[in-house]
Order: C-alpha cells, then structure tokens, then sequence
C-alpha cells in the first residue's frame, strides 16, 4: 500500500505574515517573491499588494509601486493610507498634479492628519504655488499644535496692551502646548516681570534662555529682573551679553543706570 502524505498548505494569513517578517528583517526580494504568489492566487489580496508597493517604492522602483496602490485603491478606495503612498510616489517621479490629487483625496479622508498637509504643501511648491503650499503648511502646523501660534500672538498684544494678567494665562498655555519654543517662556517671564513675580520671571527668562542662548532680548529682560530683584551684578552681566549681541539695545539699557560709574 502506498501512503501518500499531503503537506498543509500555508493560510493567506500566514503567508503574509511571513512575507512581513521578510521585509523587516532586510529580505526584500523574498518578500516579493512571497507576495507576487500570494496575488496570484488571491487576486485582491489588499495587505499584499500593499506591503508589494511599499517594497518596490523602497527600491524606487515607482512605476510599479504606483501600480500596486492603484489596485489597492481599486479594492478600498477609502483607505487613506493607499492614496498617501501613491502620493508619494507620484511626487518622487515629478508628476505632482497627480500627487496633489492623491494627496487631497487622502485629506478628505482623514482631514487631521498634519503630514497630509506637509506633503501636499510640498507638491504644491515644486509647482511654485506658493500661496497654496503656505496655507498647506500653515494647516498642518495647526493641527499638530492647535492654536499655537495664534496663542503667542495674541500673548503678544496682550503684552503691547499691559494686560499681563491675560499674557500670563496665555503663555502658560503656549508652554503646555509646546515645551520646547523658548517663546512662550520669554512672555511668561516678561508677564511676571510687571506682576511683581520677580523670582517665577527669573526661572522662565533662564528656561527660555538654556533654549535659545543667543536671543538678546532674553539677555535684555533678564537683566531687568536680576535688577529688580537687586543683584546688579547678576543683572550687568546679562545687560553686556545683551549688548554684544545687539548693540542697538544699549540706549535702552542706559536709561537702567546700571552701566554708571558710582
């Protein structure tokens, strides 16, 4: 009698999962050797042709990736991640018309998305259309940070207005927002400065300093505080450094008297 055993073919699951260890472990060409036989014989193997274009856009072989995630978009035209990618590669070939309506189609999709916009603004100014890159830009600043910028403006005014009260409140939001600016900082310190905080206006002056150490007007302000609070020399140290780096500030820092021989 003769026994014929019959070997378990893989599941697509499987197959796939495998084609994706291929690919993270630095085996490209075998992962698409895996996956050219898994869409042979699953025709609309969205994950396969998917992970397929990622592979062929890797070895910026665009032509083909575009192919594959036209397939994709085919099967899930709502999958957002598909037009992106075929985003991409349409930029990287120049045709950035195309680009920019993959993009926008990917927007509409998923519409706070920021790198959609960053990527859509970046079509827009390899055609020079300056205006719509900048609003693209602009739009995805906002959504990675809120209304930041919009905060600090207005945190300005109320500055320029002598409404410390307002800076204050607006500043502190603008840090929570976006530790690593030194802005937000600089017109908290300056906020707590007219408060009479002196020693919270000297903590975020020096904040604000460590992030940006050649900003004069920081040197400046802190200046005033260390002057407020009595420590002139503390106070003629950071005056000089204010003026070595903008000798326009010296009038103003004169009108202190701290520079006068006793």
């Amino acid at each position: 009698m003769t026994f014929v055993i019959f070997l378990a073919c893989d599941s697509y699951d499987a197959q796939l999962e495998k084609a994706h260890t291929f690919h993270s472990q630095g085996h490209p060409e075998q992962a698409k050797r895996l996956l050219d036989e898994i869409i042979v014989a699953n025709p609309n193997a969205t994950d396969a042709f998917l992970l397929r274009g990622k592979i062929n856009e890797g070895d910026s072989d665009y032509s083909k990736a575009i192919a594959d995630y036209s397939s994709v978009i085919t099967q899930q035209p709502k999958l957002t991640q598909a037009w992106s990618l075929r985003g991409s590669s349409y930029y990287q070939i120049g045709a950035f018309q195309n680009a920019i309506k993959d993009f926008s189609t990917a927007i509409e999709l998923e519409p706070k998305n920021a790198d959609l916009y960053l990527y859509l603004g970046n079509s827009y100014g390899e055609l020079d259309m300056f205006t719509d890159a900048i609003k693209n830009f602009n739009l995805a600043r906002e959504i990675s940070y809120g209304d930041y910028y919009s905060n600090l403006n207005k945190v300005y005014d109320d500055l320029n207005t002598k409404n410390y009260s307002s800076a204050l409140g607006r500043a502190s939001s603008a840090i929570n927002e976006n530790p690593t600016d030194p802005m937000p900082y600089l017109y908290k310190g300056i906020a707590l400065y007219y408060l009479g905080e002196i020693d919270g206006s000297t903590f975020h002056l020096n904040t604000a300093l460590d992030l940006n150490p050649e900003n004069p007007i920081i040197f400046y302000n802190l200046g005033l505080a260390y002057l407020a609070s009595s420590d002139r020399n503390m106070a003629t140290i950071h005056f000089q450094s204010a003026i070595d780096l903008d000798p326009s500030l010296k009038p103003y820092i004169n009108l202190t008297g701290i520079f006068e021989d006793k």
